[in-house]
């Protein structure tokens, strides 16, 4: 009756093996087993699929044109779990590859400590790193060609289906100046710093845009003067350029000899939330894991290099 007996690879395996070598005998030698177990698996093969696979009233063992057709399909079955076991072998030694995007306040603060630590951590992944504006890094993971970005969240996100988020960080920031070129008591009104001549980021930065919206909201004028590299931006603003809204505890460790200073503004800016944005997917752990192992590692208040 077809049914009581499962079909098994094994069954098939000591199939082929008796075919191959003709008995049953030479069959239970190849395989370590003892006669009647080669017999007893035949016999279940027999009941599981309902074929008389071989003509029993021959000395070796004949097939019948049923088991004909079954060793054809044997064949690939076995080929085909074989395929798979490589698979799982080749799981164990492969190279994951993750392309991720990172601004530049993050590759100037945690980042090399983070890839030296990951690369011993985990040899089994390679990441491909791209450092550039949060806007272009954005639309480069829009365009799939980034698999995970490391940015301040851009409002775009919020309806963009299957994109996962973890906030990393929240980056305190502050109204940062030359010492002694803003004048006036403390706390100092924004309205202000209309006089000064503001200093940003260009548009390409999601960091300067959220600024920038905010500042618009507080009644002042948009940004005079634009600097797209984070660090030609706090030269302009030790030169006595202008003002700027920058990471404060980021800043100050790395231009502590340059004379600025944080101005005590009421409001002071909001702090910025930096984000891991993945898609969500088949390799959806594997970025899930990565997002976790960056989150235990950010920290935007300390320059690698001091």
């Amino acid at each position: 009756m077809i049914g009581v007996f499962m079909l098994t690879l094994k069954q098939l395996e000591t199939f082929v093996q008796v075919v191959e070598l003709g008995t049953f005998e030479k069959a239970s030698q190849r395989l370590n087993a003892t006669q009647s177990t080669v017999s007893k698996r035949i016999g279940e093969l027999e009941q599981a699929t309902g074929l008389r696979i071989f003509d029993r009233s021959l000395r070796n063992a004949r097939l019948t044109e049923e088991g004909e057709q079954l060793l054809e399909l044997a064949y690939l079955m076995i080929e085909s779990a074989n395929k798979i076991r490589e698979l799982n072998r080749q799981s164990d030694c492969k190279l994951h590859r993750v392309r991720i995007g990172f601004t530049e306040l993050t590759a100037l603060t945690w980042l090399p400590g983070f890839l030296r630590e990951y690369t011993l951590e985990r040899p089994d992944i390679r990441l491909d790193v791209t450092i550039d504006m949060s806007r272009t890094l954005y639309q480069q993971f829009q365009d799939s060609e980034l698999d995970l970005v490391v940015i301040p969240l851009v409002p775009e996100v919020f309806a963009q289906p299957g994109v996962e988020k973890l906030l990393l960080e929240k980056v305190e920031m502050a109204f940062m100046a030359r010492a002694g070129l803003v004048s006036g008591p403390r706390p100092l009104p924004i309205s202000e710093l209309q006089s000064y001549t503001l200093i940003s980021q260009g548009k390409r930065s999601g960091f300067a845009q959220d600024v920038n919206r905010w500042i618009s909201h507080q009644g002042l004028a948009a940004p005079a003067q634009i600097a797209d590299n984070l660090l030609a931006l706090v030269g302009l603003v030790t030169a006595g350029r202008g003002i700027s809204v920058l990471p404060r505890l980021c800043v100050q460790r790395f231009a502590q000899a340059q004379g600025l200073e944080v101005l005590d503004i009421v409001p002071q800016p909001p702090t910025m939330g930096y984000y891991a944005l993945y898609h969500g997917g088949v390799r959806v752990s594997l970025l899930e894991e990565i997002s976790l192992r960056l989150k235990k590692a950010a920290d935007f208040t300390r320059p690698f290099f001091i």
